[in-house]
C-alpha cells in the first residue's frame, strides 16, 4: 500500500533523524561526565540544557522499553487519551531545549540563534518528534483501524472522530489554493512495506506517522508565522484534531505555547537583541 507524504514532512522526518543523531549523544555523554563516571571526579563545567535533553532522552527511552517489552500491561494502566499525550511532550522537549540552549549561550551575541545549523535541525523536526508519538496513539488506544475510505474524506482510512476529522481543505479545495498546489506539486508516493498480518499494527503506524507529520507541521507554522500560514491557506496536512477532545486539544495548546516560546526566543535574538546592543552602543558613544 502506498501513502503520499509532503516534502515538507519528508524533511522533518530527515532532520529528526539527523538532530537526535548528534544531540542524543552529545547530552548523554555530557550527562555522563556530570555524574563522575567518565573521569572519575565531577565536572564543573555543567551545561544545564544538556543535563534537561540527556535526562528526557532517558525517560524517553525507558517509556519505550516499557512500552515495547510490557505492551499488554502498559496499555492496560495507559489506556486514557490524557495520560499518554501529555507524554508526547517528552519527545519534543529536546528539540525545544536546543533552542533555548543556543539563545542562553554566553556566546550567543557572536552568533545568532538563527545561525545555528542544530537550532535548525532542531525546529525542523519538531512536527516529526510529535508525529510518531502521534501515531502510536492511535495504535494503543485501537483508533488506526482499516477502513473503506470515504469519497469525501481522504484521511477516514487511517484516523477516526476522537482524535481527528478533515480539514475545511479536504471539504473545500476551492478555497485554498495555496494547499491544492503543495499537494500536486509538493508530495510524493512511497510505497511502505505490508508484511504479514500480525504486524498489521506496525504498517498501520508507518503509514499514519506522514498524515500527523503533516499535521504537526501545520500547527509548528502556523504558531512561527503568526498564524499567517493558516491565513492564506497555505496547508500541508489533510486532517485537523477534534476539539472537543480535551486532552488532545490540551497537548495541541501547550504544543503550541513551546513554539511561541521558541518564536519569542529567536525573534529577541534576531531582532531585539541587535537594536538593544546598537542603542546602548550610542548611549555609551554619548557618554
Amino acid at each position: 500500500m502506498n501513502t503520499d507524504i509532503s516534502v515538507f514532512s519528508l524533511a522533518s522526518l530527515i532532520a529528526l533523524a539527523l538532530f537526535l543523531g548528534l544531540i542524543i549523544p552529545q547530552s548523554l555523554w555530557h550527562l555522563a561526565r556530570g555524574a563522575g563516571r567518565v573521569f572519575g571526579r565531577k565536572d564543573r563545567s555543567l551545561d544545564p540544557w544538556l543535563v534537561a535533553i540527556g535526562l528526557i532522552t532517558l525517560v524517553c527511552a525507558a517509556m519505550m522499553v516499557a512500552v515495547t517489552v510490557y505492551s499488554d500491561r502498559t496499555q492496560r494502566l495507559l489506556n486514557t487519551s490524557a495520560a499518554l499525550t501529555i507524554a508526547f511532550l517528552f519527545f519534543a522537549l529536546p528539540a525545544v531545549l536546543q533552542v533555548f540552549r543556543a539563545w542562553s549561550s554566553q556566546h550567543g551575541h557572536k552568533a545568532q540563534v538563527l545561525s545555528h545549523p542544530l537550532v535548525l535541525l532542531a525546529i525542523l523536526s519538531l512536527p516529526a518528534s510529535m508525529a510518531i508519538p502521534t501515531a502510536e496513539l492511535m495504535r494503543t488506544t485501537q483508533a488506526v483501524q482499516p477502513q473503506a475510505v470515504r469519497a469525501d474524506n481522504p484521511s477516514a482510512a487511517i484516523v477516526d472522530d476522537r482524535f481527528f476529522t478533515d480539514s475545511e481543505f479536504v471539504n473545500d479545495p476551492v478555497d485554498y489554493p495555496a494547499a491544492r498546489f503543495l499537494q500536486q506539486y509538493a508530495t510524493l508516493t512511497v510505497p511502505l512495506p505490508l508484511g504479514p498480518s500480525r504486524h498489521g499494527h506496525r504498517r498501520n503506524v508507518l503509514r499514519t506517522i506522514p498524515i500527523f507529520t503533516a499535521f504537526w507541521f501545520d500547527q509548528t507554522t502556523n504558531m512561527l508565522t503568526f498564524d499567517a500560514a493558516d491565513s492564506f491557506g497555505v496547508l500541508v496536512s489533510p486532517i485537523s484534531h477534534v476539539r472537543a477532545n480535551w486532552a488532545f486539544s490540551l497537548v495541541v495548546w501547550i504544543y503550541k505555547l513551546l513554539c511561541g516560546l521558541i518564536l519569542v526566543a529567536v525573534t529577541f535574538d534576531t531582532v531585539l537583541r541587535p537594536i538593544g546592543q546598537r542603542i546602548r552602543g550610542r548611549r555609551a558613544a554619548k557618554s
